[in-house]
Parts: structure tokens; C-alpha cells; sequence
């Protein structure tokens, strides 16, 4: 079984394609194999991650076995500076999902990369701002939102991070496994958004085809 909840409204933060370039030209790229950890809950905080290529999933696994995801990490994502600016050990464990290649920056290389440009401390600053933000929103959200409106808050925290800001490319399970519902129940939610007008679906895609920011407090004020 498994329990997850999603990031949501917060602005995402993130290298563009080029920053990943020149990010690789100065540092060792690491490849990885669907279902091999990048990191583990509890190990040392002595590096923190940008995904290159493909997907990482980010979440916990519990003595009884059971896996809370937290978020699908894609190309440009920046995850583990919590553990590495704080000096506590990992809180969470990363998984990647299908091949991956992401880019571990240590101390040495954040240095030659701030000394460079400043804005990595920006960024850095922003992303570990959006941590606090999210976690509030994932308390606010589980709290009051049926399951069709917490998927419409997903979609559109996912659409925009899109090259087009309206189509998520993901599967119904890996929006099930975010969400912490079965794909049944996120099927449903899934056939209600449609019947709203709010989605179209796609094999491995859903186009966003109306404003999905306001759907719940329309549909429930």
C-alpha cells in the first residue's frame, strides 16, 4: 500500500536546459537504473541533487513497509538541500523512476558555482522557501479538499511547470500514488474533472482545456 500527498501551489524552482548545461560541463553526471535509490532516509547530508534526465520519486518508506510519496521530480529539479544546508541526516528517501542522470553539487562545487553567479543563492533560497510553503499547503489541502479538488490543484501545479502550461505528461497511477488514493478513486476524481470540462485525457498525458486554480472554491462556495 501506499500513502502520499502532492506539491502544489507554491512557485516551483528549478534550472532551465541551458543552467543544466554548463551545471554539466563542471561537474560528473550520474546515471541510474528505474527503481535504484539515489539516496537514502537517514544517510548524510553531504550533497544535494539536480535531475538532468528523467524522473525521481521523493518520499519515505515506513517500518511496515508502506511508501509516502512526495513529489515526481523531473529535469531541472533541485531536491536534498534541506539535509545539506541544515546538517541533519536525509528525511526522506529518492528513488528514481525509470533512467535518470542527475548531478550531485558538494560544498566545493556550490562555491565555484556561486562565485560564478550569485543566483544560485537566490535559488536556493526560493526552493527552500517553497518546502515550508508546500508543507503548509499539504496540511490546508488534505484537510478540506475532496480528491476531485486536491487532483485539480495537482494538474495545475504540474501544468505549470509544462513547456505549453497545459498538458501533464503522467501516469494515472503516479497521480494516484501523489494524491496517497488508489487509481481507482483517483479514476473517478479523474471522470469528474472531465465532466466539468476541466481536463481532456490522453494515454500518458491530461491537457488542461479550463482554469483549474479556482475550481474548488467555485464548485464549494
Amino acid at each position: 500500500m501506499q500513502r502520499s500527498y502532492h506539491f502544489a501551489l507554491a512557485e516551483r524552482t528549478g534550472l532551465s536546459q541551458a543552467e543544466r548545461e554548463r551545471l554539466a560541463a563542471m561537474a560528473p553526471m550520474r546515471s541510474l537504473a528505474d527503481g535504484q535509490f539515489v539516496q537514502h532516509q537517514g544517510d548524510p547530508g553531504d550533497a544535494f541533487w539536480v535531475v538532468c534526465e528523467g524522473n525521481v520519486l521523493a518520499g519515505r518508506h515506513a517500518e511496515d513497509g508502506c511508501f509516502t510519496a512526495f513529489a515526481v521530480l523531473g529535469p531541472g529539479d533541485i531536491f536534498g538541500e534541506l539535509a545539506f544546508f541544515t546538517g541533519v541526516p536525509r528525511q526522506a528517501d529518492a528513488i528514481a523512476s525509470g533512467p535518470a542522470r542527475l548531478i550531485a553539487i558538494d560544498r566545493p562545487l556550490l562555491r565555484r558555482l556561486m562565485a560564478d553567479d550569485i543566483g544560485w543563492a537566490e535559488l536556493l533560497l526560493r526552493s527552500l522557501s517553497r518546502q515550508l510553503a508546500v508543507t503548509l499547503d499539504i496540511i490546508d489541502a488534505a484537510r478540506r479538499l475532496p480528491t476531485a479538488d486536491r487532483l485539480a490543484r495537482l494538474l495545475a501545479a504540474m501544468a505549470a511547470d509544462a513547456s505549453d502550461r497545459c498538458t501533464v505528461r503522467a501516469t494515472q497511477q503516479q497521480l494516484a500514488d501523489l494524491l496517497g488514493v488508489s487509481r481507482v478513486t483517483l479514476g473517478v476524481a479523474l471522470r469528474d474533472l472531465t465532466a466539468r470540462g476541466l481536463v481532456e485525457r490522453g494515454y500518458g498525458r491530461i491537457r488542461i482545456t479550463a482554469s483549474l486554480s479556482q475550481s474548488d472554491s467555485a464548485r464549494y462556495s
